[in-house]
């Protein structure tokens, strides 16, 4: 189970994985005998029925399995890998306790993951390690597809030779990417047309088949040396127990999630980000929104030429699983088989740009009209400013309507502070008051005044009620000045 647990590293740490993943090759030998009873316990024939020569030295011991170099009664030389007797039930047994274990001890997610799930995973992908019908039907699926390609090559499968504990297939010769002895020998310029061959066929597996070596490392890339005059270099494809697919859709998103970050555009990056991940918890869109503006900023005045894809999917799924997202597995397993890619091609070249490969393979389609050939030609940082300066005219007003949309739906809230606007209407509350009790006092003193002037005559006598209208004509009159004088302090005070 180990050997299974160190290909899953979007749960495992890195160093873990690489530590689990001497199970893979560094495993003590089953004896001679062992191998022969396997044989023909599931082949039916003894070995020397089956097989004109059979190595006794195993190529490799993993383990799950180990293989053997043998020769076919017509002459083929062939590999066979032979499945070690009981680990199918080993690893159900394993399994089974720590099913029980997790049941027990494990409520919900743990260190920001599921464990529950990972488990499941990785039950899943022993069953298909562990029958190796899987992987001989994973090597007719890559020989179909490469055997057009020129300088490309995978072994081919022998079928009546092969069964659920026992694979037959051609025996790859060449010399291992991380054979640095061998590397040492070649030239500059070999060692670049070598990088690009290998780059350029994994960006053809995932993009054009979408079907592709998920575990591309350098030991599982052999280099063909030219065998006559005139001819190339050539690359041979080993070891098909993990292989990734991908929809045309999962293409698809790849090739904008590139898009978005390379054109520092974090709407559309948001966009994509809401099909393949999961949120675990209640959604804060406007969190989202500057989690991919982190993003993309991470990239911002990097070198198209050093742009690492590796590392661009490794920063969305570190970004996805903070923010508490359930990422679909298809990205990352295609995350660890790029980087495992680029350190496969960066053992041969530094030169060569995974990236690069994927660009050649994908049509820009831009929404006004630009002569691409022209933009090949130009220095790839001012092309790329071109090409963000007329996507950034397009996409304004789809960003805006984006956004005016997230408000309508409540996704995100605006913000805004009135403190500017508070103390303004204080001001203009108290002005209101201010002349509300000016006017007031105005029409006292001009009616009081008024009732001063007031006359009435009996005959020749002032009357009696226009004595009284004078007397509080004159009450009033103070009671204006009174207020009056109370409004100049509270004005010079600011009441």
């Amino acid at each position: 189970m180990g050997q299974i647990a160190s290909q899953q590293s979007e749960y495992i740490p890195a160093e873990y994985c690489e530590a689990l993943s001497k199970l893979r090759s560094k495993v003590a030998p089953m004896d001679l005998d062992t191998v022969y009873s396997q044989i023909e316990k599931h082949l039916g024939k003894p070995v020397n029925e089956l097989f004109a020569t059979f190595d006794p030295k195993p190529l490799g011991s993993a383990s799950i399995a180990q293989v053997h170099k043998a020769t076919l009664p017509d002459g083929t030389v062939v590999a066979v890998k032979v499945r070690r007797p009981g680990i199918v039930d080993t690893v159900a047994r394993d399994f089974a306790l720590i099913e029980k274990v997790l049941d027990k001890f494990v409520k919900g997610d743990s260190a920001g993951f599921d464990v529950k799930n990972m488990i499941l995973d990785l039950e899943n992908t022993s069953k298909r390690e562990l029958f190796l019908t899987n992987e001989a039907n994973f090597i007719d699926r890559f020989w179909t597809n490469n055997s057009g390609r020129e300088k490309v090559g995978c072994p081919k499968c022998y079928h009546d030779l092969t069964c659920d504990a026992i694979l037959t297939e051609d025996f790859a010769t060449g010399t291992e990417v991380s054979d640095t002895d061998y590397i040492s020998t070649l030239s500059e310029e070999e060692r670049d047309r070598i990088a690009e061959l290998i780059a350029d066929n994994f960006s053809t597996q995932v993009l054009t088949d979408g079907f592709y070596h998920a575990d591309p490392h350098s030991g599982n890339v052999l280099i063909k040396a030219p065998t006559s005059e005139g001819e190339d270099y050539g690359i041979q494809w080993i070891d098909f127990g993990m292989m990734g697919t991908l929809t045309s859709k999962q293409r698809q998103i790849l090739i904008d999630i590139v898009t978005s970050v390379v054109m520092k555009d974090a709407y559309g990056l948001k966009r994509i980000l809401n099909q393949i991940a999961t949120p675990q918890g209640e959604v804060n869109h406007g969190e989202i929104l500057a989690m991919c503006e982190d993003m993309c900023s991470q990239f911002n005045g990097t070198d198209f030429g050093d742009f690492e894809l590796g590392d661009l999917l490794n920063t969305v799924l570190d970004a996805l699983q903070l923010g508490n997202f359930k990422v679909d597995p298809f990205l990352t397993n295609l995350a660890r088989g790029i980087i495992a890619i680029e350190g496969t091609i960066t053992t041969l070249s530094d030169k060569v740009n995974i990236l690069n490969c994927f660009t050649e393979k994908v049509d820009l389609k831009l929404d006004f009209n630009f002569d691409t050939e022209h933009l090949k030609e130009m220095n790839p940082q001012i092309g790329m400013k071109l090409l963000q300066l007329f996507k950034g005219i397009t996409d304004s007003s789809t960003k805006t309507a984006e956004t005016l949309d997230m408000l309508e739906k409540g996704q995100i809230k605006l913000r805004t502070d009135f403190s500017f606007e508070d103390k303004a209407l204080d001001t203009v509350t108290r002005l209101s008051g201010y002349l509300i009790r000016a006017l007031i006092i105005v029409a006292l003193l001009i009616g009081s005044s008024l009732l001063c002037t007031t006359s009435a005559f009996v005959g020749e006598k002032v009357s009696a009620a226009t004595i009284i209208f004078r007397g509080i004509g004159l009450v009033g009159f103070f009671v204006g000045l009174f207020f009056a004088q109370r409004l100049y302090r509270n004005i010079r005070k600011g009441k």
